[in-house]
């Protein structure tokens, strides 16, 4: 975003209003000030407004500096700016500007540094206070690479979904995190399916098979469907899903003719069955 998208002129009706508004900041009607900013004049306009607040403790200055400190990379004192304000008025245009500043705070400063659980706290702060009128995509969208970053897949693939809209598919992921972190049943997770040109289905029936003899693994167990192998269960870490049983987990709990149901695919992966 360029500097002086930073800026939209205040419109007659104020900013306390119940209008809504685009997600950019707005400031108040200091066109010396103004021209400071769009000059990217950011510690000349930093002076002014301070003097300006020596004798009006207005919200919209306070704002107003918060923007200016925002353009310096002062984001701390930028968001402090913010909340003065807002205890002078719960301005939405504020809410938004300073949602935009926790935002940029949170990729530019500790998301890249590595700090993620600062950058998580930030974007959901952030979140918290973007009025629900505005479209608040990219702030989902950092916080599913944040989460992805966290290695929390669930919440990540979440968080993309709520960016893209895609609510059906939101409803029927929270299912199976629900499912899978509540149920008593035995999980395993099937790989290999793509490797036999197998497309999983919910409901299917399949059979598992213990190769003791398999000469990479004794534990592996081969997931069979009308005598035809299909894949296997799930035994190393570079396969098996969080929470589901390995291979050598259960190969002394079944039978020789122990069964799966294939329950659903998770997180576009993990072909996630249960014993049967």
């Amino acid at each position: 975003m360029k500097k002086n998208e930073y800026l939209t002129r205040e419109s007659e009706n104020d900013a306390d209003s119940d209008n809504t508004y685009q997600t950019t900041f707005k400031v108040s009607q200091t066109p010396k000030i103004n021209q400071l900013i769009n000059e990217s004049r950011f510690d000349d306009a930093l002076s002014l407004i301070n003097n300006i607040l020596k004798s009006e403790d207005d919200w919209r200055n306070w704002n107003l500096k918060a923007i200016i400190l925002d353009n310096l990379s002062r984001y701390d004192e930028s968001i402090e700016c913010y909340n003065l304000a807002l205890t002078l008025n719960q301005s939405v245009q504020v809410k938004i500007n300073k949602a935009n500043t926790l935002y940029k705070y949170a990729k530019v400063t500790f998301f890249p540094e590595g700090n993620y659980e600062k950058a998580l706290d930030l974007i959901d702060q952030s979140l918290d206070i973007m009025p629900e009128s505005e479209d608040a995509s990219e702030l989902h969208f950092l916080k599913a690479e944040i989460l992805e970053a966290l290695g929390r897949l669930g919440d990540a693939q979440k968080s993309y979904l709520i960016a893209h809209k895609e609510f059906d598919k939101l409803d029927e992921l929270e299912r199976q995190m629900d499912y899978l972190e509540n149920t008593d049943d035995t999980i395993v997770n099937i790989t290999g399916s793509y490797f036999y040109d197998f497309t999983p289905s919910q409901g299917l029936i399949v059979d598992l098979m213990k190769e003791e003899d398999n000469e990479h693994d004794s534990d592996a167990i081969a997931v069979c469907l009308d005598g035809e192998k299909i894949g296997y269960v799930a035994n190393s870490e570079y396969t098996l899903m969080d929470g589901a049983n390995s291979a050598s987990q259960i190969k002394n709990k079944i039978g020789d003719n122990a069964k799966a149901e294939i329950l659903f695919v998770y997180l576009q992966e993990y072909v996630v069955a249960k014993i049967i």
